[in-house]
């Protein structure tokens, strides 16, 4: 994938002929059609106003080769690319190779606060994600079922009802549906498993790590829940087969991004009419809802050859009025706290008002901390984690080899320690 897009730009001219004319940007955009039709209008009505020019590039579907075509990309001794939209999780490791941004007074209202590396601030937020817990509301009100607001309140309603229904007829119905393939969403499945009770992968001074005896059960209790309550196809799954299984009418809970609450929704979904939405539950039930935090962000390359065009685009795309029009024509959540209560955005995203509070204090994955590690850093506990789930070695194991592990790394790296706050203002880059 990586190689065929290479060979596109070159094809279209954007490597070692980038230099154009003043003005001429190459944005990368994901690929996805809403996503992609958003980012084109959004950017051509600021090539309008201003007289400059944009070439928007699609980026692979997999984004797991995304960050690999980065590196390479902003590394290139010509510029290629000028402005880049970026999961939360690439922003540390791509640090060093991204513009800086000025401060500006509105940046107040951004949440998360702009990304600041070193002392520069790198990226701002683009549209804000969270993760959720989606239900089918139907079956909940046959049996009289509440909303589960504890992790142990889950798997009691997801086996209750799943026992039922299968007596029914309905045999390919499972209680609950997530996603279990090792790769980054695993980790964040994993974090809210967990919630503050679970330690920290990157403990601060006076907080728990993350071998104790919270983490041990609740990672114990998730890979109970192969093959009974969740189907043991689940260890493969990422966000599009846990939805296809939940939209199809084939589960009870799900637990996915905000972006699955308009699809399910959607006409010609089986299940629309039907769904739920809430925040994630919780080790015990008077601790404050969260779900990992999935901000999507925007930054600029620091060999791009039009700095002030770029930065001009990218505030341009921030802003409140393209936020609130982004809101309203994709049900993207706006990343400026002024917007979350403007009627046009709630008409949008009605679901907003209920899942309010776990964007106010999301968890963060230690990508602050860790810097240009965090990758690695998840890539082992995905493994590690996926390994207790397939019932290969035991929470107990897996965790302590972990803690050891992470200890190793972080002197190593010397990585910031300290609480992980909901809006990290800095991490450490080499």
């Amino acid at each position: 994938m990586t190689r065929r897009l290479l060979a596109c730009l070159a094809g279209c001219g954007l490597i070692m002929s980038h230099a154009g004319v003043a003005g001429e940007l190459t944005v990368f955009c994901s690929s996805s059609g809403t996503e992609m039709a958003l980012c084109q209008s959004e950017s051509q009505s600021w090539a309008r106003e201003t007289g400059n020019v944009v070439k928007l590039v699609p980026l692979p579907s997999d984004w797991g080769t995304v960050l690999p075509l980065y590196r390479q990309l902003l590394a290139a001794s010509d510029p290629v690319v000028d402005v880049l939209v970026m999961d939360g999780t690439w922003v540390g490791s791509l640090a060093p190779m991204l513009g800086a941004l000025e401060r500006k007074p509105d940046d107040a209202d951004l949440m998360p606060a702009p990304f600041a590396s070193a002392g520069r601030r790198v990226a701002l937020p683009w549209y804000r994600d969270v993760g959720l817990l989606f239900y089918r509301r139907d079956l909940l009100e046959k049996y009289r079922l509440p909303v589960p607001q504890s992790w142990d309140e889950l798997e009691r309603e997801a086996l209750l009802v799943q026992a039922a229904e299968r007596r029914t007829g309905q045999s390919a119905l499972w209680g609950y549906v997530w996603q279990g393939r090792t790769a980054e969403s695993l980790l964040c499945n994993a974090l809210e498993w967990l919630g503050p009770q679970g330690g920290t992968l990157v403990p601060g001074t006076g907080q728990a790590g993350i071998d104790n005896p919270a983490a041990r059960s609740a990672l114990s209790r998730a890979a109970r829940w192969v093959g009974t309550i969740s189907p043991e196809g689940v260890l493969s799954d990422d966000e599009e087969a846990a939805r296809g299984a939940f939209q199809t009418g084939h589960a009870v809970f799900m637990r996915n991004w905000v972006y699955a609450w308009a699809l399910a929704n959607d006409p010609q979904s089986v299940v629309a009419g039907k769904v739920g939405v809430a925040p994630l539950p919780r080790e015990r039930s008077i601790e404050l809802p969260g779900g990992v935090d999935g901000t999507v962000y925007l930054g600029i390359a620091r060999n791009t050859r039009h700095p002030a065009e770029a930065a001009s685009l990218i505030r341009y795309l921030t802003s409140r009025p393209v936020e609130r029009a982004r809101a309203a024509a994709g049900a993207y959540v706006p990343a400026r706290r002024s917007l979350l209560d403007d009627p046009d955005v709630l008409a949008a995203i009605p679901v907003l008002t209920k899942i309010r509070p776990v964007f106010e204090a999301p968890l963060m994955r230690p990508v602050a901390e860790t810097g240009q590690d965090y990758p690695r850093l998840a890539w082992m506990v995905e493994n590690s984690f996926h390994d207790v789930l397939r019932g290969q070695r035991s929470a107990p194991d897996a965790l302590r080899a972990l803690s050891d592990t992470v200890e190793a790394m972080a002197l190593r790296g010397q990585w910031l320690s300290g609480p992980t706050a909901a809006l990290p203002p800095q991490e450490k880059t080499e």
